[in-house]
């Protein structure tokens, strides 16, 4: 909102020239803003004559708003008209804010409106005026006349239009004129150096005569590639079909034509009896739940009453039922006792369970595979995206995974060595800044280069040339003790530190292969699982 308001006050000063804040301005009493919005219809055109909130009614002053309105085709979906006119009259903010900043966002839309309305607006005539012959006949010409301005404008949009894609077409002309002119005087520049070299025309001819060359060998070698994948695909292709028929071939061994008669015409039965009994029972159930839910639909709201009624027909109709069958079960059973036919029933019942136990497994399993067969289509797709049309098979996947092997082991190695590296490197610069410690003159020493050292070694009045021989070498000798001292006290904290950086270096190799081995053995399922599709 605050965002939308210094939008607003930004767009009057410019308009009107005046020197708002946002707190200002939204200060204002309910006729300033009223005057500041009729004095913005103003300055675009809506509205012809300075217009005084002050020395007008309210209600004229409304009504001079809602026309303008009107002729800028200002609409607000979250406000009806009733609540647009009472809030006008208030001078609301709520409703005077989005005025503005609809007017100031499409300003030229605004502009181009209110010079229509001069035009375009209809007369509200009384209907007693409409009844005069001369006022209606006014009336239709006025229409005609309003009519053709409106063709006489829409022909005037068109020309602009036009005008405007012929400059920018001759604008483009101009480019490209500059362009070629351009390009013509660097083909000048060429040419003139291009004479200055002896026999250009034999060059000019081999340079020609290579491009072609060059060309027809880029497409031979496209050639040869595709060629070469056409032959690898028909290779991987001619595997996969001779591995389906060994398939079929060692599955079909030892097996009659009789053997795979009874087998297809088994399959007949089961798909006869899925066909015949199975589908009309689910097909039965699934009309019975439609016919259910239409119902359903059909039926009015229900209430607690009508719940209530309809849960006490249900318990009576249930009584029923289970009455009706304990009837029918004794007659049953007392008809069975007397023929003595029940445990022939029995075993009949017992077979069509069973039947609708296996059809429902069946069922079941089919819908299995087809899922699993659908995840196997993904995850080829994938393998294809990730591997392209080539898979490495036999050999050559051997060859690949020895060769990542080799390589993870030259890695390994280099990095072990790499490690130790480092972790002498950290022992002798420990030691180097406890020597600095112990004594502040070798900081000097190890800051300076190997150029600044002869010279700082050579002056006469060097303070370290001047304590003489004896004191060198007692200095000498105080610094090799106490680097014999600081690597006496180091040697066994490097013996503690240096299996546990080779335990760090040997689990962190583990860890890299396991996660090798473990992105090969994922590689290598995805590859079986495709080899078994194909």
């Amino acid at each position: 909102m605050t965002e939308n308001l210094k939008s607003i006050v930004q767009s009057l000063n410019k308009l009107l020239h005046t020197d708002y804040n946002i707190i200002s301005f939204d200060s204002l009493s309910e006729e300033s803003l009223l005057q500041l919005l009729l004095d913005v219809f103003l300055k675009f055109g809506i509205i012809t004559v300075k217009w005084d909130v002050t020395e007008n009614d309210p209600d004229e002053t409304n009504k001079t708003i809602m026309e303008s309105l009107v002729k800028i085709q200002y609409t607000d979906d979250e406000t009806d008209i009733a609540a647009l006119r009472r809030g006008l009259v208030r001078g609301d903010k709520k409703i005077i804010y989005p005025i503005f900043e609809w007017i100031f966002e499409n300003d030229e839309l605004i502009m181009k409106l209110a010079y229509l309305a001069k035009f375009l607006m209809p007369l509200n005539l009384p209907p007693e005026a409409i009844s005069i012959p001369e006022v209606m006949n006014l009336y239709s010409q006025y229409e005609i006349v309003m009519e053709e301005f409106k063709d006489i404008h829409q022909g005037y949009e068109t020309a602009v239009q036009e005008g405007k894609k012929t400059r920018e077409l001759r604008s483009d002309s101009v480019a490209i004129e500059g362009e070629i002119e351009n390009v013509k005087k660097r083909i000048e520049r060429l040419q003139v150096r291009l004479d200055k070299v002896p026999q250009h025309e034999l060059l000019l001819e081999s340079a020609k005569a290579l491009r072609i060359e060059k060309d027809q060998q880029k497409d031979l070698t496209s050639q040869i590639e595709e060629q070469k994948q056409t032959f690898q695909r028909a290779n991987v292709q001619n595997e996969r079909l001779q591995k389906e028929y060994q398939n079929i071939r060692m599955a079909t061994q030892g097996t009659t034509p009789k053997q795979m008669l009874d087998g297809i015409m088994e399959e007949g039965q089961v798909l006869e009896f899925m066909v015949k009994q199975k589908l009309p029972q689910e097909l039965l159930l699934r009309q019975t739940e439609v016919q259910i839910l239409e119902e359903v639909i059909d039926e009015p709201n229900i209430g607690r009453e009508y719940l209530q009624d309809l849960q006490y027909k249900i318990d009576e109709v249930s009584r029923e039922v289970q009455r009706m069958v304990e009837t029918k079960m004794n007659d049953k059973s007392q008809q069975n006792d007397a023929l003595g036919l029940g445990p022939f029933r029995q075993q009949a019942m017992v077979i069509a369970r069973n039947k609708d136990l296996v059809a429902e497994q069946l069922d079941n399993l089919t819908k299995e595979l087809n899922d699993i067969e659908i995840q196997l289509k993904e995850k080829q797709h994938k393998l294809e995206s990730i591997g392209g049309d080539i898979l490495l098979r036999g050999e050559d996947l051997k060859q690949f995974v020895n060769t990542l092997r080799a390589k993870s082991n030259i890695y390994k190695q280099q990095r072990s060595e790499l490690a130790g590296i480092k972790a002498e490197a950290n022992d002798l610069s420990e030691t180097l800044e406890n020597l600095k410690a112990q004594d502040p003159s070798l900081a000097t020493i190890t800051d300076d280069d190997a150029s600044s050292l002869e010279p700082m070694f050579s002056r006469p009045d060097s303070p370290v040339e001047s304590r003489g021989m004896t004191e060198l070498s007692r200095l000498v000798d105080g610094l090799t003790r106490a680097v014999l001292g600081a690597r006496e006290k180091l040697s066994p904290i490097s013996q503690q530190l240096r299996p546990l950086r080779e335990r760090i270096a040997e689990l962190k190799d583990e860890c890299d292969s396991k996660k090798q081995e473990q992105n090969i053995k994922e590689f290598m399922v995805i590859v079986v699982v495709y080899c078994a599709t194909i």
